[in-house]
């Protein structure tokens, strides 16, 4: 298989990604009693959680394949592979998602936040082998610096370390892995407005 350009992978990857984040809402369900409104928004917490964690963490790995495949000038067949595994394990976020909040208050609670932590591992890896085998490959384009493609690698390793952290305590702890969970989605969502503050304070 000759290498090919790489518009027809972001455009199936970045629908795939698209369509998982938009699924995510559907499981938000709009209380119906106005006299128990704000009763009925609290009691939907886990629900609201479990969208803030799975929104975050799938808007990363989008951001990150966005960043790789932008140095890429091919892609090959390992590559394009590595990718549907990749997408194999973003589109299962919606229903490890449903689990996680269905089951987070009662006797399942463990089972499914383990579950749910796999998911994210096993996402957070396939970034990581996509990133190595780029920075391995002819697959860049001219002039690409390798310090960034080894900055890339470095950044998914630390989340595979991460999630692989999180879903080991969530199997003896599973409220403390969510605690986890939800530091690192406001973590994610915070850093573009931590790098605007710092740019912003910056001497000139």
């Amino acid at each position: 298989y000759a290498p090919a350009a790489t518009a027809r992978l972001e455009a199936f990857s970045d629908g795939v990604f698209a369509i998982v984040i938009t699924l995510l809402v559907l499981d938000l369900d709009v209380p119906e009693s106005p006299d128990r409104l704000l009763a009925e928004l609290a009691d939907e917490w886990p629900y609201f959680l479990g969208y803030l964690v799975s929104f975050a963490f799938i808007g990363g790995m989008w951001i990150a394949h966005t960043a790789l495949t932008a140095v890429l000038e091919a892609a090959d067949a390992v590559f394009l592979g590595l990718n549907l595994l990749l997408l194999l394990f973003v589109s299962f976020m919606p229903f490890t998602t449903k689990l996680f909040t269905t089951h987070l208050l009662d006797s399942g609670q463990r089972v499914a936040v383990v579950t749910f932590g796999v998911n994210l591992t096993l996402a957070a890896l396939t970034s990581r082998l996509l990133a190595g085998y780029a920075a391995r490959s002819p697959l860049l384009k001219p002039g690409i610096d390798p310090a960034n493609l080894t900055s890339m690698v470095s950044q998914r390793s630390a989340g595979v370390l991460l999630t692989t952290l999180s879903t080991a305590i969530s199997a003896v702890l599973p409220k403390v892995a969510v605690i986890f969970y939800l530091a690192l989605s406001v973590a994610l969502i915070a850093q573009p407005l931590w790098v605007l503050h710092r740019r912003a304070t910056r001497p000139a």
